[in-house]
């Protein structure tokens, strides 16, 4: 038996909607015409999941739906998690932290635990 389609739910709407919103900023994503084409139907759609569906089943290849359910599920981890904090990083620090994070089998917030100790926070 074949596996159902992935749904985007009406949870993940938003989440959905938000990634597909930024990659349209980039006019290349589709390639300048269809990003265009694909720009304006979803501006004309309701922003129901429904609606999103429809145009993901419209314009998506089977890759971009994977990095689409990827991306919702990586939101629901980010809304879940309350001790979590986002930062920018420079491109030089973030690949320095990846490549020992790498060899150290870990993530980057547990690389930058383990290096830099557990001590207080500055303020407390």
């Amino acid at each position: 038996m074949a596996r159902p389609k992935y749904r985007i739910t009406p949870a993940d709407s938003s989440f959905a909607r938000r990634w597909v919103e930024s990659k349209l900023a980039n006019p290349a994503w589709l390639g300048t015409h269809q990003t265009y084409k694909a720009h304006q139907n979803l501006a004309e759609r309701e922003e129901t999941a429904a609606e999103l569906n429809a145009w993901c089943e419209t314009w998506l290849d089977e890759a971009l739906w994977t990095q689409l359910k990827n991306a919702i599920r990586a939101a629901r981890r980010r809304a879940r998690v309350d001790d979590m904090v986002s930062v920018t990083l420079s491109r030089n620090a973030w690949g320095m932290l990846s490549y020992w994070a790498e060899r150290e089998g870990c993530t980057l917030s547990e690389l930058i635990v383990r290096r830099l100790g557990t001590s207080e926070p500055a303020g407390e």
